[in-house]
């Protein structure tokens, strides 16, 4: 048995200190185990029990510890904390073998990957800071910084750097970084916006004050207000901007000095520079006794840029929520039934174990922790997350389920398909979070010019001091100063990416996620729009209507060997043949082996060492070697062997029930509509015709080379055409449009190479996307052009002197004001 010393607390763990009582002569620090001194009284709770610490730096390195989520270093070390630098602290915790793994993936060997959430990200000139300091640490692969989420992915040689090094590197250049647990994302972030909010409160506050004593000095009269009285006014503008000047303006400061050690200039490098020197003249004046006071402008102009600021750092929250939500929409937990169907025994097991194939329990208002297909029960599940769908889904037996899913009505039972990073909802907030973090071409080209900025306003105000010292010295300072405050590179670096950010979290959220940079640019472009009919204009939901026997093989028969050679599709043939075998048998159906997949033909695999065929006609009958019996009618789908007819199915789709409406909206948007579909012409053509699409825009008994040739045409047209679909079929076509749109349901291969997934049941958010991008191309303008008509016209306002500090100010502040409210216009604007 082991023994402890006194006053320790038993974790399972050794020499992991606890609170000693008050009485106790020699207490141990919690963190580090050295004394701690008599009369201090430094403490933090840990695990409902509060726990002594030496020192205020044990007590910030604790405390950032358990706030990071990293309460698993003080349950799992086996030695105490040793007292090197306090930077260094926390930094060394991430490199233990006992923390790293939550946090570093291994794709190989010997390279490693990380998430890390980065502290201080404002601008363009911020994003190019971070990914310059990563990319010289020796053994990085790769880094790229995304400025709308504020996270950074790196990869790196595990035997050259290590994650601590990575950390390091940024704290060397001023920006804070940890792994980005989403623990660690969310304290972090809801400290900042804390923060924020209180430094926008003061500097409002001080605003407010500080007008109440200089508006009056404005509409005076010279002889109305005696010099005592301007005087009093004076000082107390100074007193009252002192507080917004420290406590709301200093992260600007702090950010311009971080710039100054790393030898670069960022965008608050002239802010902070305009602040001071405003300051300093006002204070100047006001000690000699003149009148150029601008204590109201520096705390206007401190509370306008706060507020751009916000605004946009709420319209990045928005992006974060939602990303959040689709990564952690599946439960940490799932009850697994290990010997079903011999058993139906549960255990409870962590949902990141399972694995294909298993089955598991999802009870009443419990949410979904894997993909799969239901094999028992009947069910409605919420799905609004992943579809933008607010009403309830049905779902039975043998139709697919999305992890993430709320079961909110009788308990089912699960085939798992994919489970952990490989989940629907996984996938789509990696597809998210990687066009957030794209940044197009012109916006690549403004964060490059806004680099430049601040340099430039330097040197300009630098100039035009040295110019009007020459012309009238008195007035060579105020024009410096005017000069760095109506510089505005904010405007410029914030022109497209809030707008991309709050167009693609608004179209995620009624069901269509964008994938690619730039989609939603080529969409607002597009002239034409193709779309496959099978599960992308219709239901999806196929059924099997008739079985027609061309054989000895009785009906049971032939449908085993059709689910068995559909079993590893995911087109809606392969849940119509699983459900019209459900009816008539519950046993597993034999496994087909050697399966390949003709696109747009059909498919052909092994069953009991007997070659079969399922598909097309003329497909079926190259293997049978003889024509149909005559009198027979032509049926969509045909099953056969060498040498043997076996059935002939008769199928059917419901078209969805908004497809003709939304085709005519489009067609109003200036998009036409056209249809390819590998089904029989004369079926196609009776489709087509029935939404509204025009003879001439339908193919019939299309196959993959057939749309491919297809797409050529319309290339060679000039036309710019976005292509939908949800089968491997699809891919080619797919391939060769402008914008590729894959729906949800369909094939792995269509939804990972599209430009953008369709999630909802619905087509309308197709209608949402052309209008979004088209009204967001068009902010973007507006931005862009408001950005550089403002600087072209201020700077040389200011350089010649009819600008004066204070209006200066207001206008910098301003301009990034007006560019994030017009952004946000997109978040509200009605569709």
């Amino acid at each position: 048995m082991n023994s402890m010393a006194p006053g320790a607390i038993d974790n399972g763990q050794a020499d992991v200190p606890a609170l000693q009582p008050a009485t106790s002569q020699r207490r141990a620090c919690f963190h580090c185990a050295l004394p701690v001194p008599a009369g201090t009284h430094f403490q933090i709770r840990f695990d409902g029990n509060m726990r002594a610490l030496c020192c205020v730096g044990c007590e910030a390195v604790a405390r950032t510890i358990i706030e990071a989520g990293l309460e698993a270093y003080y349950r799992n070390r086996t030695a105490s904390a040793q007292v090197p630098a306090a930077a260094n602290k926390v930094d060394a915790l991430f490199d233990l073998p006992s923390v790293q793994p939550d946090y570093v993936a291994s794709p190989s060997a010997t390279t490693r990957k990380a998430d890390l959430y980065i502290d201080g990200i404002t601008c363009a000139a911020c994003v190019w800071l971070a990914e310059s300091a990563l990319a010289r640490v020796p053994g990085v692969n790769s880094a790229s910084v995304n400025q709308i989420t504020h996270r950074a992915s790196v990869t790196w040689d595990a035997g050259t750097t290590t994650l601590r090094g990575l950390l390091d590197a940024l704290s060397r250049v001023g920006l804070g970084a940890q792994p980005a647990s989403a623990s660690a994302r969310f304290e972090a972030r809801r400290r900042l916006r804390r923060r924020a909010l209180i430094e926008l409160g003061v500097a409002l506050l001080g605003m407010m004050q500080v007008m109440m004593f200089t508006v009056p000095l404005y509409f005076a009269e010279a002889d109305d207000v005696g010099a005592d009285a301007r005087l009093i006014m004076g000082w107390a503008g100074f007193a009252l901007t002192l507080p917004v000047l420290l406590f709301s303006a200093r992260s600007f400061f702090v950010r311009a000095w971080r710039d100054l050690l790393a030898r670069r200039a960022a965008m608050d490098l002239p802010i902070a520079l305009a602040i001071v020197a405003t300051f300093a003249t006002s204070t100047i004046s006001l000690f000699s006794g003149g009148n150029d006071l601008y204590f109201d402008s520096i705390s206007m102009f401190v509370f306008l840029l706060l507020a751009a600021r916000y605004l946009e750092s709420s319209a990045r929250e928005s992006s974060l929520t939602f990303i959040e939500r689709l990564t952690n929409a599946t439960p940490a937990v799932a009850w697994r039934l290990g010997g079903y169907p011999a058993n139906r025994d549960v255990t409870r097991v962590a949902a990141v174990e399972l694995r294909e194939g298993q089955f598991i329990r999802v009870a009443t208002g419990e949410a979904v922790p894997a993909d799969g297909v239901i094999i028992e029960g009947e069910s409605e599940f919420d799905e609004s997350l992943l579809t933008g769908e607010s009403r309830p889904v049905k779902r039975g037996t043998q139709t697919p389920l999305a992890g993430g899913s709320l079961n909110l009505g009788a308990q089912v039972l699960v085939r798992v398909t994919r489970a952990g990073e490989a989940t629907t909802a996984a996938c789509l907030a990696r597809l998210t979070e990687g066009a957030l973090a794209s940044r197009p071409q012109l916006n690549q080209l403004a964060e490059r010019v806004a680099r430049w900025i601040p340099l430039l306003t330097i040197v300009l105000a630098l100039g035009a001091a040295v110019i009007w010292w020459l012309v009238d010295p008195s007035r060579s300072f105020s024009v410096a100063v005017a000069v760095l405050a109506v510089t505005c590179p904010c405007a410029l670096a914030l022109a497209a990416p809030t707008a991309q950010a709050l167009a693609t979290i608004r179209l995620a959220r009624e069901g269509l996620l964008i994938s690619r940079a730039g989609t939603l640019d080529k969409i607002a472009a597009a002239t034409d729009i193709a779309f496959d009919k099978t599960g992308t204009l219709t239901e999806g939901t196929v059924s099997i209507d008739a079985v027609r026997l061309l054989g000895a093989t009785g009906e049971r028969e032939v449908l085993d060997a059709s689910m068995a050679l559909e079993s590893g599709c995911q087109h809606p043939l392969a849940r119509a043949f699983a459900m019209a075998r459900a009816a008539v048998d519950s046993d597993p159906p034999p496994a087909a082996h050697n399966s390949r997949f003709f696109a747009g033909n059909g498919i052909e695999g092994v069953i009991d060492g007997v070659r079969m065929r399922l598909g097309k006609q003329a497909f079926v009958s190259e293997l049978v070697g003889n024509a149909l019996p005559e009198g027979q009618p032509a049926e969509p789908l045909f099953l056969g062997r060498d040498g043997q007819w076996l059935a002939a199915f008769s199928v059917s789709d419901s078209v969805k029930p908004d497809a003709g409406a939304t085709l005519r909206a489009l067609e109003q948007g200036a998009l036409t509509p056209h249809l390819l579909s590998g089904d029989r012409n004369d079926r196609v053509e009776q489709f087509g015709a029935s939404i509204g699409i025009a003879s001439k825009n339908v193919r019939g008994g299309q196959l993959p080379a057939d749309k491919l040739e297809y797409a050529r045409e319309l290339a060679q047209r000039g036309t710019r055409w976005i292509a939908v679909g949800d089968g491997v079929n699809d891919a080619p076509l797919m391939a060769a449009a402008d914008v590729s749109i894959a729906m949800g349901t369909g094939a792995d291969l269509t939804r990972l190479t599209a430009d953008a997934v369709l999630l909802s049941p619905h087509l309308a958010p197709l209608v949402t996307a052309r209008r979004l991008a088209t009204r967001m191309n068009r902010i973007i303008r507006q931005n862009f052009g408001w950005a550089v008509a403002y600087n072209v016209v201020a700077i040389p306002l200011a350089v010649g002197g009819l600008i004066s500090p204070a209006g200066a100010a207001i206008g910098m502040a301003s301009s990034s004001l007006i560019v994030v409210a017009n952004s946000l216009r997109l978040a509200r604007a009605r569709i």
